[in-house]
Formats: structure tokens, sequence, C-alpha cells
């Protein structure tokens, strides 16, 4: 699914897409993610076939990596944050963010590389980050980055010409320490890592579309990163994917498998900008959970009462 920040970048798309593409029957466990994508993140768990944890999307602006040696700093580009290196050393004044939007949010596929904060401890540069919205950014925000620990993080930042001091602490339990500066405080949207597999949210992600390959907000499915792999297969049908079919497949750790790409879209913006989808059923998934269990895994549906935006997928345990 590709849905729009509406803004100048992007071309008048003509819809030619018909229903969203169903399969009867459906045989196995079947469950729907009640939260839009859209507006909320969940966290399913495919052990006990639940969501363990639901929260809103704009909860929370960036997310520390949790791990005892990890560095790393993510921008939740799913809620319109976007975040750019200045080259300044110290706050500079009337700083503007880039025109573009490339380089500015995380391509979750390269994870943990290649993050839009980079290798922040080379350098004592000043961040700007700002939130995107109808082809403009609002809400700029000045950020030092000033140093990590096992246990720790302290950033600095200016806001209006208010300025403060941040300590992050590292959530050992979850994969991400996440901050708020709406909270101005640490928040925990994230269940324990040992409680999710995926995460059903959106982010912004550089798609080709009529042949034009510009950043769109799109809604997908991301792996839990703590040891977690998954392949896809889209020749054999869901039915014929068994345990024996592990060897075969090349699974890996990249952290957008599934993503976006089990679904196609047309948005007819001079319609208003409607979106008509086709789920790809024949792409089956097959997940290998932290805790060493594998499961097969299908989209059926993109709908609910006619509304966009909730999931809808099959999954069972290979034995």
């Amino acid at each position: 699914m590709r849905y729009l920040a509406i803004s100048a970048l992007f071309p008048v798309l003509i819809s030619c897409f018909g229903p969203d593409e169903r399969v009867l029957p459906y045989p196995g466990e079947i469950t729907t993610i009640s939260d839009s994508l859209q507006t909320y993140q969940s966290w399913f768990d495919l052990e006990t076939g639940a969501v363990t944890s639901v929260n809103p999307a704009e909860e929370w602006e960036l997310a520390f990596e949790s791990d005892p040696e990890g560095w790393r700093i993510l921008v939740n580009s799913g809620a319109g944050w976007f975040i750019s290196n200045t080259g300044f050393h110290d706050f500079p004044a009337n700083v503007q963010m880039p025109s573009r939007l490339e380089g500015l949010y995380d391509p979750q596929q390269l994870w943990p590389d290649s993050t839009a904060t980079g290798n922040w401890r080379a350098h004592t540069n000043t961040y700007l980050l700002a939130r995107y919205d109808n082809g403009s950014f609002s809400a700029h925000k000045q950020i030092r980055f000033l140093g990590y620990s096992d246990s720790s993080y302290i950033f600095v930042f200016i806001e209006q010409e208010v300025t403060d001091t941040v300590f992050i602490i590292k959530d050992k339990d979850s994969n991400f320490s996440y901050y708020s500066f709406t909270a101005k405080s640490q928040v925990y949207p994230e269940p324990p890592k040992n409680q999710y597999d995926l995460l059903f949210t959106s982010y912004y992600e550089l798609a080709t579309l009529f042949g034009q390959t510009i950043p769109y907000k799109v809604g997908g499915v991301l792996l839990n990163s703590r040891n977690t792999e998954a392949a896809v297969d889209s020749i054999h049908r869901y039915e014929e994917i068994t345990i024996s079919s592990i060897p075969l497949l090349y699974l890996r750790g990249q952290r957008d498998i599934p993503g976006y790409n089990w679904k196609n879209v047309v948005v007819d913006i001079s319609g208003g900008g409607s979106a008509s989808y086709s789920v790809r059923i024949n792409y089956n998934y097959v997940i290998r959970t932290a805790q060493g269990n594998y499961f097969k895994l299908r989209f059926l549906s993109y709908m609910l009462d006619g509304r966009s935006g909730y999931p809808r997928f099959e999954f069972a345990a290979l034995q």
C-alpha cells in the first residue's frame, strides 16, 4: 500500500484496479489488524497469534537502539518526521530543511546501516528535526547528540528558543528506547522484544510508480530486528509450503520483509485521492522467529468495512 502525504511531489495517477482481491475459503488461522496502519503501530506475536501492543503512530519522534553496545538512532517517518545533518557544530540561525526527502528518513531494508542520522558519533554536528506535511516542514527542532553508554544516551535540543538536555535510559527489554518531544519525556510503545515478531506500521520508502521513483509514505510490515528472519516465496502455493521447504529458501534479517510489496495500489488524485488495492496472493512469507519457530504467512486483504489500512492475513506454524 502506498498512501499519500499530499504534496507537489506526487503525480496524477488514474485508478485502474478493481476491488481488493480475496481468496476463499481461508484454511488456517485468519487475523485482521483492527487498528489502521495509517495512524497506529501494531506489534504482533506469531507464537500467541495476538497483537501484544498498539500505540498511536505519533507517540514518538526518535528511537534509540537499546542494546548495551547500541548507538543508532531512528526517526519516525511514518508520523511525518524527518531529520537532517546540518553540517554545523553549533546551533545555527535560520537553518532550513533540504528540499528533497531522500536521505532524511531511515531505509528500512538497510537496517542497521544507512540511517538518516548516520554515524553521529564521528562528529559534533547539529541535526534539524522537522515534520513534513502538505509539501512543507514545520515544528523544527535543532538537536546535538552528545554521547551514549551501555545504559543511556544524552542529547540537547533547542525549540523556539527553549533549550533542554535529555537523558534516555536504554530500555533493555525492548529493541529501542523512544522519545516524544510532544510529551517531553521517554515513552514506551514497543512491547518486550520477546513478545512480538512483526510490526504493522507506516514509514517512508523510495518507491517506483508509473516509472517515477520518489519517496512515498507506505503501510507495511517490519520484522522484529532481534534474531528474526524471513523469506518470500512467490513460486509455490501457500498450501504447498511445509517445514521441508525451509532449506530451499533464503531467510534473512532484512527488516522490511514482508514490507509493503504484497499489494498494489493506484491513487486517483483527480478523484480526491481514492485508492484501489490489489493483494498479491501469490506472495507467501516464511518467518523464523527469535524463538527458533517457523511460520508461513500470506496476506488476503487490506480492507475492513470499506476502509484501507487493515491487513488481513493467514498464517500457520511449520512443524
